[in-house]
Parts: structure tokens; C-alpha cells; sequence
């Protein structure tokens, strides 16, 4: 696809030097994330660490710049396997399933709603101007959620705005602009630091969402049944590390490297970072057939095509079932 050379030329960006470990002739397989953050930080953090290719197979990050353009890399066999929402990958299989759901990484709202020093509970959120980034996102849902949970209506007690990025979300609260944003940490640490409120993280909601799931094609998963699994076990093994204390420093140090902050200067960030998603992720990383009924009915509204679609139909859950099977999840998380 057009733009595939220049992320191909971006991801040397995301790749160890070639001294990290011993050089052998590993099979490779593409990775597509939706952007630099967070949420997208522990593939590279595993690659950094080896841990792909503990378990023979060397692991290509490319980084897009949306949802979008990563799910027409997958669906023009520019990729096999990629990190994704529910909703674009559900919308891709209406007319017939090529992608499936192998994996659940963030099965809930990795979200916080920022607000002004004034707005002290959520019920002074009514008749606010909350900034997401599009209607339709996942940040859209995540704030009628919180809005409904609290007895308010989306569109009529509150005004919900497009904004943009999280940057640019955050820069109009800053601004004035809106009365609250939504926003993923560390940037709600930022927002701590300007005496904003950290009024409500949605990760604590109960809510089941399909935020981030791990996502390969069909055709993949039928001729490379093993590659997928090896995948598996270098991504378990490791988020792994995100739950773990005494693993701390040597996440956070890489994930500085892909957030590009300083380990020193920005280690309250990277601190955040890693507390928060050693919380988020789960110790049974499956795809969230829940959170995937969610986007199933987003979609729905928006598209009558989408009206006979099934997402249980998107789901396998056979490699997952297997390492849990085997004792390979136990071992990895423990009690964490």
C-alpha cells in the first residue's frame, strides 16, 4: 500500500539495536499499532527485552497513524497480526470475516476524565463541555458511559466536543476551552501536576470494552497456526513484567524509549505508566466477547449493514485455551 514504505522506514525506529541479543534467523512477522502511547508501549517492551525471540519469532513493529489505515495494512495482506479496537476490526468482517480476535490485552476503558479544579464530583460535570476525540471513539463511548453511570443524559446534560489527539484535548482544557477531557495516563499525571481533577478513571468502571485486542488475520492464522502462538507467549510473558514490581525499571526505561520522555526528567510519568497498566492488563489475556457486543451495537447504529452481524463469529479462542491449558498463563502472571 502507499504508505506501508515510510512505515517500514519508521519502524527501524522501533527496533533493538542489532546487538540486543545473540543474531540468529528467526522468522518475522509484522505487528501494526495505532500510534506512540501507553497502551501500544509493551509490544516494543517485550521486543526490547527478547522475549519474542525467547520464543523463536522476531517481531516487526510498524506504527500507523489510526485505526483505519492499520485495518486496511491488515486487510491488503500488509499484516498478519496487529493491535486494534473492536469496532474498526468488527466493521472490516460485516461483509465477511477476514480478521479475527485471538487476544484481549485492554478489555475495559483505559481512560481518566480530566476536569477544571472547580468540577469536585461528577454531577458537576451537568451542563459542562466534556472534549473527546471523535464521535464514534472509543473516547466518545467511555464518556457517555460516565455520564449515564451518573444519572445525566450525553448531548443534553453535558455537550460533548470533538477535539482532536489527546494533545489536543488536553491543550483545550488547558485552554479553557472545555470544562473536562478525556485522556489516557500519563497524561492524567500531567494534569495532576496543573491542579487539574482526576475525577473519574474509567478502567474502575466494570465496564467490558474491547480497547485493545490482539487481532490476526484469518488466512494467517490458518497457515501459521505455531507463529501465532509463539506471539502469544512473547506477548504474555511480557505483560508479565507490567505486573511485577521488582521488573519496574527495566519497563519503564523502554518505554521511555518509545514514548520518547526522559527516564529521569519524566519518571513520574513512566512510574504512572507502568501502575497503570500493570493494573489494566489482564491475567487471562482472552478477546472480551462483552466488550465486543459493545462496539458490535456502536456499529449498528451507525451502519443498517451491520445489523445480522455476530461478533462471536470474529472470535477464536483456541491459542489462548491452549496456553491456559498448558499451565503457560499460570506460570507467567502466578497470583499477580
Amino acid at each position: 500500500m502507499k504508505s506501508l514504505a515510510f512505515l517500514l522506514l519508521f519502524a527501524a525506529t522501533l527496533s533493538p539495536a542489532r546487538d540486543a541479543w545473540p543474531q540468529t534467523t528467526l522468522p518475522t512477522v509484522r505487528l501494526g499499532v495505532a500510534g506512540i502511547s501507553g497502551t501500544n508501549a509493551h509490544p516494543y517492551v517485550s521486543k526490547q527485552l527478547g522475549l519474542f525471540q525467547k520464543h523463536n519469532i522476531d517481531v516487526e513493529m510498524i506504527a500507523f497513524q489510526g485505526g483505519t489505515q492499520l485495518i486496511q495494512a491488515m486487510l491488503a495482506g500488509d499484516l498478519p497480526l496487529a493491535l486494534s479496537e473492536g469496532t474498526a476490526v468488527l466493521a472490516s468482517n460485516v461483509k465477511g470475516v477476514n480478521l479475527l480476535f485471538i487476544g484481549g490485552i485492554v478489555n475495559t476503558f483505559p481512560f481518566t476524565i480530566l476536569t477544571k479544579a472547580e468540577i469536585k464530583t461528577p454531577a458537576d460535570l451537568r451542563g459542562k463541555k466534556i472534549a473527546i476525540s471523535r464521535f464514534g471513539s472509543s473516547s466518545d463511548v467511555a464518556v457517555r458511559h460516565a455520564v449515564e453511570r451518573y444519572d445525566m443524559k450525553p448531548d443534553k446534560d453535558v455537550v460533548i466536543l470533538q477535539v482532536g489527539g489527546q494533545s489536543e484535548r488536553f491543550a483545550a482544557l488547558r485552554a479553557g476551552a472545555v470544562d473536562a477531557a478525556i485522556v489516557s495516563p500519563p497524561f492524567n499525571l500531567v494534569g495532576r501536576r496543573l491542579s487539574f481533577n482526576d475525577l473519574i478513571d474509567m478502567s474502575e468502571s466494570g465496564v467490558a470494552y474491547a480497547h485493545q485486542q490482539i487481532v490476526a488475520r484469518k488466512d494467517f492464522l490458518e497457515r501459521q497456526p505455531d507463529l501465532a502462538l509463539r506471539f502469544l507467549r512473547g506477548t504474555i510473558e511480557g505483560l508479565g513484567y507490567w505486573k511485577d514490581p521488582s521488573k519496574k525499571q527495566i519497563v519503564t526505561e523502554n518505554v521511555a524509549k518509545f514514548l520518547k520522555l526522559d527516564p529521569q526528567k519524566d519518571k513520574d510519568q513512566l512510574d504512572e505508566t507502568f501502575r497503570y497498566y500493570g493494573k489494566v492488563f489482564p491475567s487471562k489475556p482472552y478477546a472480551t466477547l462483552e466488550g465486543l457486543e459493545l462496539s458490535a451495537a456502536m456499529l449498528k447504529k451507525a451502519r443498517p449493514d451491520a445489523k445480522d452481524l455476530q461478533p462471536k463469529d470474529s472470535v477464536t479462542n483456541r491459542f489462548m485455551a491452549e496456553l491456559e491449558k498448558e499451565g503457560f498463563l499460570a506460570r507467567v502472571f502466578g497470583g499477580r
